[in-house]
């Protein structure tokens, strides 16, 4: 008798441990709802000044904590986000074309040391260029964005070896291996790669080696812009003080490589679960990618410290849309925000609300709405302005005009946009997502602007009249 009841106590006693060790499904219900209402009341700023409209997922140790569309997938038809809304991931798209080169050195097609003379024999400097320099942004070749006819030819549909020509005769800016450079070209050259050593297009490789084996279903790679897609949010860009605009047309197949791929939140998430299993590619390959390389670059991420933990992230922004995906791999804490607004707020949204998650302190958003400010207010503010090599972007120019009873900013690059007024020192600059402060004298003359992003001022003195 006295045995069993031991036995009993002892079963009763693994019992308790086990309910205090787990949480219950009620209590989990709870938790997702805290963490819900505290992601809206943060978001909800942004919405408010039109900083955001998309879709957000977190899950903590497998378990999705929040998956909810914010905004509007199309203002024209009144359509809202959801979780099930397609969204064009930019340069979230790297990380699987890293993926894709990966595993074709695990099937022996190729080796991340070999030159990219094997795959193009007359490429210039290829004897100098590995696979390894493209994967990692060190092969000094010139971003085909910021050639002058690439903005033409991006609307246009294109191929890996159409935008290969585009830059294969261009100069380098320094020598392979040197150190780092972003630039697209080298996924182009990536996806080119993968399409002759596979002998299948870009997209149905990814299709049939990544996407169907995961059970990716809504995801893939926008090769024919004629195609419908069920659920794809549309791309828009703030205009003004509050409004929006559509983004410029593009052929998204003038990014193939870097950025032309369309997912959901639900499905990256399946991405990020089979990242930690060998389901995909094996751990010495995972491990390899991995690896800060060079900097903070890995294989398609960047691996760093944010909220003074081991970050491996990736973020994007194409017109119209942008994103941001990040793994806290210690804590098994993975977040994904995917927007359909050119702002470039998600990967400043996607680290607060993983700080949520962690129980980390995060910073509001403190835009108010526009104040009225009075005609000599902006008068005194109306000017040119100039940055130098420290500059936001080095040796930039910009304008401040008023128009219409707002101040106006363009940029020597040709951008422009309207300024929201915060008090008549202060303004927002919702296109590009950063503050300007202008600093007056003794005398109360403007002196210099300070151009506040990424927590850091930038500084452009004010150019006296003649």
């Amino acid at each position: 008798m006295k045995q069993f009841f031991c036995l009993s106590l002892l079963s009763f006693l693994v019992a308790m441990v086990s309910v205090v060790g787990q949480t219950t499904p009620g209590a989990q219900r709870e938790k997702t709802k805290s963490i819900e209402a505290e992601v809206d009341a943060y978001v909800k700023p942004y919405l408010e000044m039109g900083g955001f409209s998309g879709s957000i997922l977190i899950a903590k140790g497998g378990k999705v904590l929040l998956k909810k569309g914010y905004g509007m997938a199309n203002y024209e038809l009144g359509v809202p986000n959801t979780p099930d809304t397609k969204f064009h991931i930019a340069s979230v798209s790297k990380p699987f074309t890293a993926a894709a080169v990966m595993l074709l050195q695990e099937r022996g097609m190729l080796s991340v040391d070999d030159l990219l003379t094997k795959f193009i024999s007359d490429y210039p400097n290829g004897d100098k260029i590995t696979v390894h320099h493209l994967l990692t942004h060190t092969s000094g070749i010139p971003n085909v964005n910021n050639f002058p006819d690439y903005d033409a030819k991006s609307k246009f549909p294109q191929t890996p070896a159409s935008l290969v020509e585009m830059f294969k005769n261009k100069p380098l800016i320094m020598q392979p291996g040197e150190r780092y450079n972003y630039s697209n070209s080298n996924y182009n050259l990536l996806a080119y790669i993968i399409e002759k050593v596979s002998g299948q297009s870009y997209g149905e490789f990814l299709k049939q080696n990544i996407f169907q084996p995961l059970a990716m279903r809504d995801t893939g790679h926008d090769g024919q812009a004629e195609t419908l897609l069920r659920n794809r949010a549309s791309g828009y860009v703030p205009v003004g003080v509050s409004g929006f605009e559509n983004a410029p047309y593009l052929d998204w197949t003038s990014k193939t490589g870097n950025g032309s791929l369309y997912s959901t939140v639900e499905d990256l998430y399946k991405w990020d679960r089979a990242l930690y299993t060998e389901k995909l590619l094996k751990k010495p390959t995972l491990e390899r990618m991995f690896t800060a390389h060079v900097e903070s670059t890995g294989y398609g991420w960047f691996i760093s410290k944010r909220l003074n933990r081991k970050t491996v992230r990736i973020s994007g922004r194409s017109p119209g849309f942008s994103a941001e995906l990040q793994r806290y791999v210690d804590e098994d804490v993975f977040v994904v925000v995917l927007g359909n607004n050119y702002a470039p707020t998600a990967s400043t949204i996607a680290t607060d609300v993983a700080a949520i998650a962690l129980g980390e302190k995060y910073e509001t958003l403190s835009v108010v709405k526009p104040v009225a400010l009075t005609r000599q207010a902006l008068d005194a503010l109306a000017g040119r302005y100039e940055g130098g090599s420290d500059f936001f972007l080095p040796g930039a120019a910009l304008t401040l005009e008023k128009k219409n009873g707002s101040l106006h900013m363009t940029w020597s690059s040709g951008a422009t946009v309207t300024l929201v007024p915060q008090s008549d020192t202060k303004f927002f600059d919702r296109l590009f997502w950063a503050g300007i402060i202008f600093v007056k004298d003794d005398r109360g003359e403007v002196t210099h602007l300070l151009y506040r992003s990424g927590g850091k001022d930038y500084q452009a003195k004010k150019v006296k009249e003649k």
